[in-house]
């Protein structure tokens, strides 16, 4: 039961790591690039991976003939991912380019978007672990008759218990941890939206007063 309990935490975290807010390398497992010499692969065995940053992740290919593939792996796993190819030094050495993947923003419609995705999917994991409980108590039943006394069978009830506690406890402590992550994107998301406002309208109101001023000059005149 521990398994198969363990199992739908795992599957949780890896679709909230693909529901992606901050750079988190484990979004990146699903994509597979193709390449004409080695058929399909890996992310991993094609390019290493770095976070950069909270919102960007840097990508190295080991061999430049990976570029191109593995942009077209990831847009197709995630086309949300800004991408840019970067040459820091040398712009005619391919060997020293590498991708910069930035992280979408969070604006409103994505903020609701990823909220009823995560709800979505910790139903889903949370059904299949009560189901799989429910199946297991069962189980427990039938085997605890042959125990000589109440205390171990109340014994084997409780360890059961606690263990199925315990995994709806990783969930839900997990999505609570992926809605905090989105809600900080949104309103890191909505702090830059007002600081360009405030910055938009302290310049159209420079060029209010200078307009004024050009006006009042040529009054003068």
């Amino acid at each position: 039961m521990e398994g198969r309990l363990g199992g739908y935490v795992t599957l949780l975290v890896y679709r909230y790591a693909n529901l992606c807010i901050k750079a988190q390398p484990m979004a990146l497992l699903s994509a597979l690039v193709i390449d004409e010499e080695q058929g399909e692969m890996n992310i991993e065995k094609v390019a290493g991976v770095v976070i950069q940053d909270e919102y960007h992740l840097k990508l190295v290919p080991f061999d430049p003939r990976f570029n191109f593939p593995l942009c077209k792996a990831i847009k197709k796993e995630h086309p949300e991912f800004k991408q840019e190819l970067v040459t820091p030094s040398n712009p005619s050495d391919e060997k020293e380019r590498y991708l910069i993947l930035t992280m979408p923003e969070v604006n409103k419609d994505r903020h609701d978007a990823l909220i009823d995705s995560v709800n979505v999917l910790y139903d889903g994991c949370k059904a299949k672990m009560d189901k799989t409980s429910a199946t297991y108590r069962v189980k427990l039943e039938q085997k605890i008759v042959t125990l000589p006394t109440d205390e171990e069978r109340d014994e084997a009830k409780d360890a059961l218990e606690k263990s199925i506690s315990s995994h709806l406890d990783v969930i839900d402590t997990v999505k609570a941890d992926k809605i905090q992550e989105i809600e900080e994107a949104y309103q890191r998301y909505l702090d830059e939206q007002a600081a360009k406002k405030a910055d938009a309208d302290e310049k159209a109101a420079a060029r209010g007063h200078q307009a004024g001023q050009q006006l009042r000059f040529d009054t003068e005149e």
